[in-house]
């Protein structure tokens, strides 16, 4: 079974490269933010929403998420207690799966 902080199989090689990147580039932070499985169980809508749309659409290659992660994610919004509130993330991590 897969840790709650854990970052979707994201290597900390990665993660710290990506980091690297956005100080170089003079990015902010949170583009190169993967969240954590507990974080996406957890967070509230706006939260959860504006991390998931900076790591799927402006993250730096070195942690751009695959299709099976994003899987994961969705998995994940759809158990959440509030999941009528997440229908719009919800379908954006379709329409990522999907290649759209």
């Amino acid at each position: 079974m897969r840790r709650g902080n854990e970052r979707f199989g994201v290597p900390k090689e990665n993660l710290r490269a990506a980091k690297k990147w956005a100080e170089k580039q003079n990015i902010q932070a949170f583009q190169c933010y993967v969240p954590t499985r507990t974080e996406v169980a957890n967070l509230s809508r706006q939260k959860i929403t504006k991390i998931l749309v900076n790591w799927m659409c402006h993250s730096p290659v070195e942690i751009i998420p695959s299709r099976s992660q994003i899987i994961e994610v969705r998995d994940i919004l759809l158990s959440h207690e509030d999941v009528d509130t997440l229908s719009n993330v919800i379908t954006m991590c379709n329409y990522y799966i999907a290649n759209d």
